[in-house]
């Protein structure tokens, strides 16, 4: 079990480790939504997560991490979101874009000793389909033997962050 005792302290280790890593990207939380704000010439990225919930800090970091360069130059990476209340086809099509980030949340997860579970961002009472499952899984699987390089470069100093400082116990993600 990790050392941090409430969300506010989990997200202030993780900003804090973050800001270690990436040093050029900004993270606010307290936000009523999720946001990724694209740099411009004179200001860096900044990232915004929900209220002070650590699972959506390493949700949105996992959409930073595996945007890549053309997504980061763009608000919000560039991607679509369709709220709540979706079509059977609209969740389908969300699932299919999310389970690669949702794999790398599981990772950071694992690091830093937090409870993972797959977020449909959906309530209509849907259960999640075996196809996002299985891809879930394997995009775990990916991070945890393969990660692209911002993904390493995060999960590394992420795991080196927790060791140092004394944060977890759990740290079987392996990457180089």
């Amino acid at each position: 079990m990790s050392v941090c005792s409430t969300d506010d302290e989990y997200c202030q280790n993780l900003i804090n480790a973050f800001a270690n890593i990436l040093p050029n990207l900004i993270i606010k939380g307290d936000a009523e939504e999720p946001f990724y704000e694209a740099p411009t010439a004179n200001t860096h990225a900044i990232l915004y997560f929900r209220s002070n919930y650590p699972r959506s800090l390493l949700h949105e970091m996992s959409h930073y991490c595996l945007a890549g360069d053309r997504r980061r130059a763009l608000d919000d990476f560039g991607y679509w979101y369709a709220p709540c209340g979706r079509t059977a086809e609209e969740q389908q099509r969300f699932e299919e874009v999310e389970a690669r980030p949702q794999g790398l949340e599981k990772a950071m997860c694992e690091i830093v000793g937090l409870k993972f579970s797959p977020s449909l961002d959906d309530f209509s009472g849907r259960p999640a389909s075996e196809s996002f499952l299985q891809e879930l899984e394997l995009a775990y699987q990916e991070m945890r033997e393969n990660p692209p390089s911002t993904a390493n470069k995060v999960l590394s100093g992420l795991r080196n962050y927790w060791e140092t400082n004394g944060l977890g116990h759990n740290h079987t993600v392996q990457v180089e």
